[in-house]
């Protein structure tokens, strides 16, 4: 797969109650936003990126490029966020990062290209110990199973990508792509590390 064959949507859309409603794309580690630190770390291999907010729409639209929100309100989780941005790009795939992560690399996307293929309509990400879906690459030919699976009142992503044509993508245990920041507490150490 060629990375003109992706868009990379960034999942800002969480309501983050561990993190006291904060917006957390918009909270900073070391001085720069989360959704920063990831534009910072893809935008110079490509420019097919997304945002999905449902917040601070403007400030985010200040990153200068598309924005998109939730079109099933209230916060009903990432599968509503994909759907959307699915439902919105020109690319044939969408490869998913949350925005909390601030260990993200260009290297992982890099693996999702080498070892995806267009037999598989899903590619997730397992580090070795368990499956990180918020991290997957799905083809827009999955959008009416998608949007019947929200319609259905179902929101668990386990259970989607497993119901259709996926495949693994696995990265090394020790790799730190997946940590993410869900409390105050976690995003303060990571604004204490120098």
């Amino acid at each position: 797969m060629e990375i003109n064959d992706i868009t990379i949507g960034i999942l800002a859309g969480g309501k983050a109650t561990r993190m006291n409603n904060k917006d957390k794309g918009l909270v900073c580690i070391n001085g720069i936003t989360l959704v920063k630190n990831i534009i910072d770390k893809i935008s110079p291999y490509t420019k097919n990126i997304l945002i999905n907010a449902n917040r601070n729409i403007q400030t985010y639209k200040n990153y200068n490029y598309p924005v998109i929100s939730d079109e099933y309100k209230d916060f009903q989780g990432p599968l509503s966020g994909i759907l959307s941005m699915l439902k919105n790009i020109s690319t044939e795939y969408l490869l998913t990062i949350p925005c909390d992560s601030p260990n993200i690399s260009w290297k992982l996307i890099d693996k999702f290209l080498i070892d995806s293929n267009n037999t598989q309509d899903i590619f997730v990400a397992h580090n070795n110990l368990r499956s990180q879906p918020v991290f997957m690459l799905i083809s827009t030919r999955l959008i009416s199973s998608l949007d019947d699976f929200l319609t259905s009142g179902q929101r668990k992503i386990d259970i989607w990508y497993k119901e259709n044509n996926y495949k693994y993508i696995y990265f090394d245990e020790e790799d730190k792509y997946f940590d993410n920041i869900n409390t105050i507490e976690q995003l303060n150490k990571y604004n204490n590390v120098k």
